[in-house]
């Protein structure tokens, strides 16, 4: 719950290529023993709620452009395997709905930028499209299936797909792994800290979370911690590379240095 309650404050950052219901009909491999649906139905920000009806919101938090909905059916049976394309803004838009939304304990797969799967279904990313794949045939044939549709589709969408390059600037040292989230708007809910990447992490026994910001220039770094210590109502002069301590009303203690574009830092639990 803690994890969703990031999602719900979300800003584009650069638009990827358009995927449209007929190029993901089209991407869709042949699979022996399977048989591609006719049936295509597409949803959009107004409509989808008729479709995910709850989990909508986490959706359109993150920039959600449009859904397409296909399905192979299995011959001579009655199980058959949805598949929902969900089309985002931008790569860390659909990044910040895959990553809200993965387990960290499921087997992951190199599918896309970064896929997982667990009994029945399958989810990756790939570009700016997140992928839901799920079937109710728990036979060999159809996990095989399910993982060809997954790996032809992911390279149909964007052969070249990763994880945002941000993420690599997260220390790797006692961070929980799988554990990740972007932020594309009001990050610890203060619109001047606009979009960022954080990530859980756990050292002798205590938790906390890093963060970085990418500001755009080191103008923009510095007005936007100026800002921060202005809400927190601290009289101080913001420096590169010093630690700075903002005593957050609402989030508690927040440490954090800037450097260049980028702001780094921690928040506790």
């Amino acid at each position: 719950m803690k994890r969703l309650l990031y999602l719900l404050f979300l800003l584009p950052a650069a638009t990827a290529a358009a995927q449209t219901p007929a190029q993901l009909r089209a991407y869709l491999p042949e699979v022996e023993g399977w048989t591609i649906a006719d049936k295509v139905e597409s949803f959009t920000p107004e409509n989808l709620y008729d479709r995910i009806n709850g989990a909508a919101d986490a959706f359109l938090a993150c920039n959600f452009a449009e859904m397409t909905q296909l399905s192979y059916n299995r011959v001579h049976s009655d199980t058959y395997i949805t598949i929902q394309c969900y089309r985002h803004d931008t790569p860390p838009d659909a990044y910040c709905i895959y990553a809200g939304e993965r387990f960290p304990d499921a087997e992951f797969l190199t599918i896309g930028a970064e896929g997982y799967r667990e009994p029945q279904v399958l989810n990756f990313l790939s570009g700016n499209v997140y992928v839901k794949m799920e079937t109710h045939d728990k036979s060999a044939e159809a996990g095989e299936a399910i993982e060809k549709i997954a790996r032809t589709l992911a390279k149909k969408i964007d052969a070249a797909s990763t994880l945002p390059a941000l993420l690599q600037r997260l220390p790797e040292a006692n961070k929980v792994e799988h554990s990740e989230l972007y932020v594309s708007q009001s990050f610890l809910a203060h619109k001047f800290l606009h979009s960022a990447y954080m990530a859980q992490y756990r050292e002798d026994g205590n938790e906390y979370r890093q963060f970085i910001i990418d500001a755009g220039t080191p103008d923009a770094a510095k007005q936007m911690i100026k800002e921060y210590l202005a809400f927190a109502k601290q009289e101080a002069e913001p420096k590169e590379k010093e630690l700075i301590t903002i005593n957050d009303r609402y989030n508690g203690r927040v440490d954090m240095t800037w450097d260049g574009p980028y702001i780094t830092g921690r928040t506790y639990e």
